[in-house]
């Protein structure tokens, strides 16, 4: 195992900036459930006159679990993905608890995409959307690339998919 581990350091990295794109989605996502939260402590709690400690307890909980969450989860999951092309495949890496490590036969690779959130062309990132045959849709995503680099990974694997094709 120690030897699989050396090898998947080796791998590149995601851009550094794609642990700002992924807390402030958590972070977003964080306020909905504790307003969520609030609105049943409100509407069940209240309305039942638990009193004013319990009625703001079940708020509390999901504030105290999911702002640290969604401030400590993205450096977690930058630090387990990785990924690389070689000639003849393309290797992906990632999960904090449950892990993959995939390899994608170059000549499985039927097309690529690229794609941006708003938030990730605000902070000048893409995804890496890898399409491979025999699939109904993307088999692999590589977020958190610099948009440059991912549109010259998009046009590397393009080359490599029209390359394999017969004449």
């Amino acid at each position: 195992m120690a030897g699989l581990d050396e090898a998947i350091q080796t791998l590149n990295p995601l851009h550094p900036r794609v642990t700002t794109a992924w807390r402030l989605s958590g972070l977003i996502f964080a306020a909905f459930i504790t307003a969520m939260a609030a609105v049943l402590d409100l509407s069940v709690l209240a309305a039942a006159d638990a009193g004013p400690i319990a009625t703001g307890i079940i708020t509390l909980v999901t504030a105290v679990l999911a702002f640290p969450l969604a401030l400590i989860w993205p450096s977690l999951r930058y630090r387990h993905w990785r990924w690389q092309v070689e000639p003849d495949r393309l290797i992906i890496h990632k999960g904090v608890i449950w892990r993959s490590y995939s390899l994608i036969p170059r000549v499985r690779v039927q097309h690529v995409d690229t794609r941006t959130s708003p938030l990730q062309r605000w902070l000048g990132l893409s995804s890496l959307i890898i399409y491979t045959a025999g699939t109904r849709g993307a088999d692999a995503e590589i977020p958190g690339l610099s948009a440059t680099q991912a549109e010259q990974l998009r046009d590397e694997l393009a080359q490599l998919v029209e390359s394999d094709e017969p004449d």
